[in-house]
């Protein structure tokens, strides 16, 4: 194999009816909680399929690749009982990624639980303290706070400056609960309407994510005076040049999780606006990096951030030369990475 691309072994999954039926929706709200309970348990969770597909390569690959370390990352509780699996089959020492939160994946009472099977774990990670901290109160192994690394087509250069013939307001991302999506878009058309006509024909609004559906109603509900645009899932190279072009990116902040989304915002030397606010976490990495970051809590703080970015943009301001935006590229973090796996090799082995 050419190791500098991943070896990718493909699997298919074993078809699931129930599983299916539950991911779906289908099974009746009386049944749902127990089988669901039941799956986590005994089958690996909801992706029960996808264990039971990996199960029969495991022995080959620990036996073939003979890995020193298992990384699993941490969706769902299935894709870390492969890890797990995979790691005693190679004896080899085993880290959990925690890019989700585990309190909102796994249910209230399995919480406990699961942890418990997963207590060998040698170590973990996650990619923000927000994550991190909570999965602390279950797991007390070792652990490291890597902020994914950012695609390098993402970071503008020092000498990038957004389009000056157009004020771009883009929209990145998942819009999450329908509520904040409703107050952001409310948020813009009220400041639009407050602007004079010949600043709202420089004004275009620019969508790019998976929630289309979501955004496109959205607007025929609060229709926005000015020229609008909806992308669906766009390629880095595309979806960066939409941001670089952009004199402010926006996103819809979810409590519940880390928006690795903000520091691609802030790669691309932009002012970032958040809303309906933001973690503390979140704001506090925005200022050492010296980005231009306003986690807006309701419309007028959002009409503040626009008037700021917009006379920003107009006079020819926007410059945020100082940023450290390679604080956060791939080279950096999968450094970081390395040590913390060579640190739990060596404690894994020393202690045998």
């Amino acid at each position: 194999h050419d190791w500098t691309a991943p070896l990718i072994i493909e699997r298919a999954i074993k078809p699931s009816r129930l599983l299916a039926a539950l991911r779906a929706d289908r099974v009746p709200s009386i049944a749902r909680r127990p089988l669901t309970a039941a799956m986590f348990v005994t089958g690996g969770g909801v992706h029960g399929d996808w264990l039971a597909g990996a199960r029969p390569i495991l022995g080959p690959l620990a036996a073939q690749f003979r890995p020193d370390l298992v990384w699993a990352n941490f969706g769902n509780s299935s894709n870390i009982e492969v890890g797990r699996l995979l790691a005693r089959h190679a004896r080899a020492a085993f880290v959990i990624d925690f890019k989700d939160n585990w309190q909102g994946y796994i249910p209230v009472g399995l919480r406990r639980l699961l942890a418990f099977r997963f207590r060998n774990a040698n170590g973990f990670t996650s990619n923000a303290y927000l994550h991190g901290d909570i999965a602390a109160k279950w797991f007390r192994q070792p652990r490291a706070i890597i902020y994914s690394g950012v695609a390098p087509a993402m970071v503008a250069s020092t000498k990038s400056r957004p389009a000056v013939d157009r004020f771009s307001v883009t929209l990145i991302g998942s819009t999450y609960d329908p509520a904040g999506l409703a107050g952001f878009m409310s948020g813009l058309q009220g400041w639009l309407s407050q602007r004079p006509p010949a600043d709202r024909d420089q004004v275009e609004f620019r969508y790019a994510g998976s929630a289309v559906e979501a955004v496109r109603q959205q607007l025929e509900a609060t229709p926005l005076p000015c020229r609008t645009q909806i992308d669906r899932n766009l390629a880095h190279a595309d979806l960066a040049q939409l941001c670089h072009d952009a004199a402010v990116n926006c996103y819809i902040w979810a409590p519940f999780g880390f928006h690795h989304k903000l520091l691609e915002l802030i790669s691309c030397r932009r002012p970032v606006i958040s809303y309906p606010g933001e973690h503390a976490e979140s704001i506090r990495l925005a200022a050492d990096l010296g980005a231009d970051l306003s986690a807006c809590t309701d419309t007028a703080m959002l009409h503040v951030a626009l008037d700021q970015a917009f006379a920003a943009w107009r006079a020819g301001t926007i410059r945020l030369d100082h940023l450290d935006a390679d604080a956060f590229g791939w080279d950096r973090s999968a450094e970081q990475l390395e040590q913390f796996f060579q640190t739990i090799i060596k404690r894994k082995f020393l202690s045998l």
